[in-house]
């Protein structure tokens, strides 16, 4: 988005849409982003499949007005005023599709391009470049970018968050991403496969909650700490829901965070 031209009628109804009026910094873009999003986020209409799908199409909303708002101060333009609507534009050609995203690895969760730190964790990330499985001993081998490889279980994701339940690793930096850890993707594929797994996976997103904000806090990530102390909340809300609620309120949160970051 930010790479973009963003047009003034664009910037106009982000600005409406997030409640700000001109001029905006960024960290009062953040937080009119924050207090929305806390109200519309689809995990927290889970029960109705109606107001889920309202929720996720608003938050979806609210995160591109952002990145306009974003856009639009990096460009140092001067202002619009806020607006509900603007002058129709032209249709313009739909962009080229770009690259296709790198297959996950079922087994690590690990694609091409992800940054991960080797055992014992206390060295710079290095990019995964694959995975590969190691004929008849089933051993899953992790290859890095650098022409080295390391053992599945000798990995660990850096520079990112997760955004199901909270878990995040440093550093905070410009290569920091948004997606889901590893726990969570075999949470998934067990939650497809046995809905009974649903209570330890709740309490399992709990814990790693509160994890992810002791990792938050020594990050200094004011950010990350907000996305698990979130998290930590949902999960908490669903210790009184009915079997069936709690898998679907799961199994919907997962395979959400997962497609957004797949696609």
């Amino acid at each position: 988005m930010r790479h973009r031209s963003i047009r003034t009628s664009q910037c106009a109804r982000a600005l409406w849409l997030l409640g700000l009026r001109p001029p905006v910094e960024e960290d009062e873009l953040a937080r009119a982003w924050k207090q929305r999003v806390a109200r519309t986020h689809p995990d927290l209409h889970a029960s109705s499949e109606q107001r889920s799908e309202a929720a996720t199409v608003l938050t979806r909303a609210l995160n591109d007005a952002r990145d306009v708002v974003q856009a639009w101060i990096d460009s140092g333009r001067e202002w619009p005023e806020p607006s509900m609507g603007g002058r129709r534009e032209p249709a313009r050609r739909p962009a080229a599709p770009g690259p296709a995203p790198a297959t996950v690895c079922r087994r690590t969760g690990l694609r091409a391009g992800d940054r991960v730190r080797i055992w014992p964790y206390d060295g710079e990330p290095v990019v995964v470049r694959g995975t590969e499985v190691e004929a008849g001993a089933g051993v899953v081998w992790v290859l890095l970018a650098d022409g080295a490889a390391a053992t599945a279980d000798r990995v660990r994701l850096a520079a990112y968050g997760c955004p199901v339940c909270g878990a995040c690793a440093g550093p905070v930096d410009a290569g920091l991403v948004t997606r889901p850890c590893g726990d969570c993707l075999r949470d998934l594929r067990m939650l497809e496969q046995r809905s009974s797994e649903a209570p330890r996976i709740r309490s399992a997103i709990e814990a790693r909650s509160e994890a992810g904000r002791a990792t938050a806090r020594s990050l200094e990530s004011e950010w990350l700490s907000h996305r698990a102390a979130e998290r930590g909340r949902w999960a908490r809300r669903l210790r009184t829901a009915g079997p069936d609620d709690l898998h679907a309120a799961l199994l919907g949160a997962f395979t959400r965070a997962f497609e957004r970051w797949a696609a």
